[in-house]
């Protein structure tokens, strides 16, 4: 079975003799899951269930996410269970860590980081392979940025 490269380069597949780009299985698997996690619910139309519940709290503060990290560590897990059948279920483990994103001054003026950065780390067995599936943190960023004037002009 190919498994082929996300995003999928069509230019190569115009050319004549042109072949879809392929990775191995377990970039093909990190590529799907990661392809799961940015994509909101009904962003799919042929699957309206296809995404991640992230999307649901993407303006909420970090501590709100923090209270719900459980729910939503659960419904990754869930999710990747239902859809990527090349995982051992009983082996996949998610977690996640909310960081607030740095940003530098500008104009003078402070910049407050409302922005959410959540590593995501995902670990499983291959079935195919009975090898173990631990790509690096996955890394989504969430919410606005703000802009504080400060007094100094």
């Amino acid at each position: 079975m190919k498994n082929y490269a996300l995003p999928t380069d069509f230019t190569e597949l115009m050319r004549p003799g042109g072949r879809a780009p392929t990775v191995d299985l377990h970039e093909s698997v990190r590529q799907y899951i990661l392809l799961m996690l940015i994509s909101h619910f009904g962003s799919l139309r042929a699957d309206p269930a296809f995404g991640c519940a992230f999307w649901e709290y993407d303006f909420e503060s970090g501590a709100k996410l923090e209270n719900r990290r459980h729910q939503l560590e659960e419904s990754i897990r869930t999710m990747i269970t239902e859809r990527e059948p090349r995982l051992d279920p009983t082996t996949l483990k998610v977690n996640f860590r909310v960081f607030n994103s740095p940003l530098p001054s500008y104009r003078g003026r402070r910049m407050l980081s409302l922005k959410k950065r959540i590593e995501m780390q995902v670990t499983g067995r291959l079935l195919q392979t009975n090898t173990d599936f631990a790509p690096p943190p996955f890394q989504l960023y969430f919410s606005p940025v703000a802009i504080e004037h400060t007094n100094d002009r």
